[in-house]
């Protein structure tokens, strides 16, 4: 085999051994669940109540649709465009009924994560196929003025970044 085969071979195994590391990983045997199933209530409309926090989330991130969340590509936005995006929205006839959806701030956001898994550490069986993305929170950052906080449900960090970069929005509304 020749030095280029090699090279194509094992860039081949690192990008499969890659496809592997992305699905969930749950430590269901040491850590307890901080999102069980029976504190969320799914609707057919794509909504999820979750009972703890009186909070109704859209079960996909923006842009995506379907009944497993499936369909279409999330939309990225920077901070000011999420900020606009939901009124925007909202004044198009919302979805499912309401047109009071918001951007959660960093505490309501947090409380999606779940601490058992990682790559997304969310409950899948609650929020089908939600992947590892960075979602933003409507809370800024106050020691630096051009940031605003997020979560990487990639390992279910609270974090902030420049608001000038694009990150995925999962939107919110009150029940309570």
């Amino acid at each position: 085999m020749s030095t280029k085969s090699n090279s194509l071979v094992l860039l081949l195994l690192s990008l499969l051994s890659g496809f592997a590391l992305a699905e969930q990983n749950c430590q269901t045997d040491t850590i307890a669940a901080s999102t069980p199933l029976e504190r969320f209530k799914q609707s057919e409309d794509g909504t999820v109540v979750d009972a703890d926090t009186g909070l109704m989330w859209r079960e996909c991130l923006e842009g995506v649709t379907g009944a497993s969340c499936d369909e279409g590509e999330p939309v990225a936005l920077t901070w000011a465009g999420a900020l606009t995006y939901v009124p925007t929205l909202n004044a198009n006839g919302g979805f499912a009924g309401y047109s009071d959806w918001r951007l959660p701030n960093i505490r309501e956001l947090s409380t999606l994560v779940e601490l058992q898994c990682s790559n997304p550490a969310m409950n899948v069986v609650v929020f089908e196929n939600a992947p590892s993305t960075h979602v933003w929170a409507s809370s800024p950052y106050h020691f630096y003025t051009h940031y605003s906080w997020y979560v990487d449900f990639s390992n279910g960090a609270a974090t902030y970044d420049e608001r000038i970069v694009s990150k995925t929005l999962r939107l919110v509304r009150d029940i309570k």
